[in-house]
């Protein structure tokens, strides 16, 4: 579609790619999704929608819908593999007192169930996986596999940290792999450590997550330093090696995992983006992961996926798309606004992989000392200050 300042094509059906589409259209910019699958995917067990997230979701009008599907997350609690509490922040306590909204738990499938039924999401074409992005001084050109090629004013590359588009753009950039594994699933289960709840436990070389995604679907997730099982070995051998692994682990840890069907686990690398030259290159713009990929240890890629679309939008409404000036002003703000956030986050979700992942006795007894005292309180600090930042609305404040 076409619309007066111009056309966009959006590669990647995911979170980012739906969230930019919706907001593109509220501002009132037409845009088709093009995605690779037959259909929308489900891909990921869970996620954490972070306040910002839920804040970006409110700008788009789905957060009512988002809070009513998942599991507000009252509180985030931290112990150690004995059941030792090291320090725990209380969530509901600092929306009240922000009048900011509780991060929310959530089903991936939910999300974008949510996404797809938006009555403001554009035209997306299933079966569609680009093979190749050319551009010019009018605008830029996709190939699709199928043989299908399509032109528009601006390109948004939301099609993952696999992106094609930033692999043939940016050849240099790295995808990073963390020294640790994940395994996680969403299990049919009771909150094993209070509805509501947040809850994590470190152990040596070994830590698990759990979280309440509400209608008693529990989301937990395993990291495991030095894993034993290949990663194409039977689910089966995975959860023998987690009972093993976790079974110095408080009760309620082992029991959820023996709850789990081997078929819902998920066992994969932890993977982040490396430092991209520029968030674009002419009249295409990366968005969400293909931009900023971050390991899983904040719970907040989705959430910087969907502000990332609010912050886009706004940027390119006001222009003419055709205007390569004005496109190229517009695209380095929006890279200017949301980079140093998107950065930071990276950073210090590694940082936090790293430091979870010790296994030496002294080191994780130096771990769990300093989060019950300095690095627990500063934590705490930071959290409630997240409930205070401010997501940018989605159009200009009437006057």
């Amino acid at each position: 579609m076409t619309t007066s300042n111009g056309r966009v094509i959006i590669l990647g059906g995911g979170i980012g790619g739906l969230c930019a589409s919706i907001a593109f259209r509220k501002v009132g910019i037409d845009a088709t999704v093009y995605e690779q699958a037959p259909a929308f995917g489900t891909v990921g067990a869970s996620l954490q929608v972070w306040v910002k997230g839920m804040k970006a979701f409110a700008e788009l009008g789905l957060a009512d819908e988002i809070r009513r599907r998942g599991a507000e997350v009252h509180r985030q609690q931290f112990f150690n593999q004995h059941g030792t509490p090291l320090y725990h922040a209380r969530l509901a306590e600092f929306a009240r007192k922000h009048n900011a909204p509780m991060p929310v738990m959530i089903r991936r499938s939910e999300v974008i169930e949510t996404l797809a039924g938006s009555a403001d999401l554009g035209p997306v074409e299933f079966n569609h996986r680009a093979t190749a992005v050319e551009q010019d001084a009018t605008g830029v050109t996709v190939t699709f596999a199928n043989g299908r090629q399509e032109r528009a004013d601006l390109l948004v590359a939301a099609d993952g940290i696999n992106s094609r588009t930033r692999q043939a753009i940016f050849p240099e950039v790295e995808i990073l792999t963390a020294n640790y594994r994940i395994v996680h699933a969403v299990a049919e289960h009771e909150p094993p450590c209070g509805p509501n709840n947040f809850t994590l436990f470190f152990g040596r070389g070994t830590r698990i997550a759990i979280k309440d995604c509400g209608s008693n679907h529990i989301f937990w997730a395993a990291a495991l330093r030095d894993p034993t099982v290949s990663i194409d070995e039977p689910n089966e051998l995975v959860k023998d090696d987690l009972r093993d692994r976790f079974g110095v682990f408080p009760q309620p840890v082992q029991d959820l995992i023996a709850a789990t069907p081997p078929a819902a686990m998920l066992h994969h690398d932890v993977r982040a983006l490396g430092p991209m030259p520029s968030w674009s290159r002419d009249r295409i713009v990366f968005l969400g992961d293909a931009a900023h990929a971050v390991t899983p240890n904040l719970g907040r890629g989705a959430s910087e996926a969907i502000v990332d679309a609010i912050v886009l939008a706004r940027r390119i409404v006001p222009i003419d798309l055709r205007d390569r000036t004005a496109l190229a002003t517009a695209l380095a703000d929006y890279e200017a606004v949301r980079r140093p956030e998107s950065t930071a986050l990276q950073q210090e979700s590694w940082r936090i992989g790293t430091v979870s992942s010790w296994r030496g006795f002294a080191m994780t007894k130096a771990r769990d000392l300093m989060m019950k005292t300095i690095v627990g309180h500063k934590q705490v600090a930071k959290i409630e200050g997240e409930f205070q930042i401010e997501v940018p609305s989605l159009l200009p404040a009437v006057v």
